[in-house]
């Protein structure tokens, strides 16, 4: 078995770079590929996605190669043949729904419903089904909910690991560690098969890695990012049966990093009013790169933290206690807390609307309010504490500014009601509402919404004297950078682009 184990490994590596850098030239030559833009995407020059593609056969073609000269590896294969015609057919379809959003950026929904049915290949026909949890010891049947958890399963692992695919080297080098535990828990528990796919799987990211570490000259795009959290979601159930049900915990700490950093981007979203879907410069390789310039050290502490987890969930496997893994999550949680690497604008967001929410409850004499800067050093809350005694001078009911500026590494929330309003007021016909997008440099980096009594000051005036204030937005942000990663200052002024109200 550990010739076997070695052989896929080599054989993969070696596929992946050449099955990558041909799927590159390609890439380039029919035009699939990366473009800076200036706002989210600083590389000097376009840059091919196409590594999904390079992973996908390298790893199929190395379980293919390894299985000509090792018997005991086509034995391993042919033992489940509809687990590994299931996962074919779902990393397929998988690699396509990525390949073609990598083309034309499918929406959201769209994406999720490919998701969902590549899970549902490997759910119907190849029966990677949770039936039930293990847990501490206490096992929990799960009878009509197993398709459910499972394909919950399934679309959590693939897009937390699509999210966490934003920087030269790192889902790589994450991915890397994650199907080398995977391999072991599952050689280590008699589950060959499992081994040898999470092995062609590492070595092909590894060929991989040859051409995407910094600077990096080839993406795994979509395709690759949902391929890989396919799989690993797959790997993780079959690599983690304990008699009738599925020990999750173990692979749930490998995912921690993917895991806190799309719970982050969550919370970060929703308590701003931001789609789920919206793009920001609040994750963790973005908080990492804005406190270590030099990327390798970025990628060196996400492979530790990544080792942490690997560390706690092999051990709590081999030992059958789920406390070590659970206390390896603890640590990397810990260390994250500690060095203020990553999370702390989350905790700060949630602190804040906590308050701000108590505050409303008690029946609060003065105004409630709630400020956080998520991203940056821009002097958003000088600017926000303007905006505050402008809505009190006034009259208006409700002030609420949003920026989300990912150009320039730059996110603000700012909230504030007046003391006299209520739950539901703001529907009663004699308010009014107003949405202003704040502009910089023909860009919308956010918005200012308020809200106002009919009763009050005129309408006009109101909302006159408030987006007045709006062009000091390009005094406080700093130099943008520009595709290449040059730097290029705002223009001295800009007005908002339009005004939508609704009375």
């Amino acid at each position: 078995m550990a010739i076997s184990a070695l052989l896929v490994l080599v054989i993969s590596a070696a596929l992946g770079v050449a099955c990558v850098a041909v799927a590159r030239r390609v890439s380039l030559r029919v035009g699939l590929v990366d473009r800076p833009d200036g706002s989210r995407k600083f590389q000097p020059l376009p840059v091919a996605v196409c590594g999904g593609v390079g992973v996908l056969a390298a790893a199929a073609l190395a379980l293919a190669a390894a299985a000509a000269v090792r018997p005991d590896l086509v034995a391993s294969l042919a033992a489940q043949p509809a687990r590994l015609l299931a996962l074919l057919a779902g990393a397929v379809v998988i690699a396509a729904v990525g390949l073609i959003d990598d083309l034309v950026a499918l929406r959201a929904r769209h994406k999720l419903l490919g998701q969902a049915a590549a899970a549902l290949v490997l759910i119907g026909p190849g029966g990677y089904v949770i039936d039930g949890l293990s847990l501490l010891g206490v096992h929990v049947e799960l009878g009509y909910l197993a398709i459910p958890v499972t394909l919950l399963w399934f679309l959590a692992a693939i897009n937390a690991i699509n999210l966490l695919d934003g920087m030269d080297g790192l889902l790589g080098t994450v991915s890397v560690i994650i199907f080398g535990s995977l391999a072991a828990m599952a050689l280590g528990l008699g589950n060959d098969f499992s081994g040898y796919v999470a092995l062609a799987m590492a070595g092909a990211l590894l060929g991989f890695l040859v051409f995407n570490l910094p600077p990096a000259s080839v993406y795994l795009g979509d395709c690759g990012s949902m391929l890989i959290g396919l799989v690993v979601a797959a790997l993780a159930i079959s690599s983690s049966l304990k008699g009738p049900a599925v020990a999750l915990v173990g692979p749930t700490v490998l995912l921690v990093l993917p895991i806190l950093d799309t719970t982050a981007a969550i919370v970060r979203r929703k308590l701003t009013g931001r789609g789920v879907a919206a793009p920001d410069r609040g994750h963790f390789h973005h908080e990492m790169q804005r406190r270590y310039a030099n990327r390798w050290l970025v990628l060196a502490a996400a492979a530790f933290l990544g080792l942490i987890g690997a560390a706690g969930a092999l051990v709590g496997t081999f030992l059958s206690n789920d406390l070590y893994a659970l206390g390896a999550g603890g640590v990397v949680l810990a260390v994250l807390g500690v060095t203020g690497w990553f999370g702390l604008a989350e905790f700060r967001l949630i602190g804040s609307r906590a308050g701000a929410t108590y505050r409303s409850v008690r029946g609060p004499k003065d105004a409630v309010e709630s400020a956080v800067q998520l991203q940056g050093s821009a002097e958003w809350k000088e600017f926000w504490r303007k905006l505050v005694r402008l809505a009190e001078a006034l009259e208006v009911t409700s002030l609420r500014l949003d920026v989300n500026a990912p150009a320039w590494h730059e996110s603000f929330h700012g909230r504030w009601d007046r003391s006299d309003s209520r739950v539901g007021v703001y529907l009663a016909a004699d308010y009014w509402r107003a949405e202003v997008p704040v502009a910089v440099q023909g860009a919308v980096v956010g918005k200012l919404s308020l809200v106002g009594s009919a009763a009050r000051l005129a309408m006009v005036e109101q909302l006159g004297r408030m987006t007045a204030a709006l062009p000091d937005v390009e005094r406080i942000l700093p130099p943008r950078p520009a595709p290449g990663g040059r730097e290029v200052a705002a223009p001295a002024a800009a007005q908002p682009e339009r005004l939508a109200t609704s009375a």
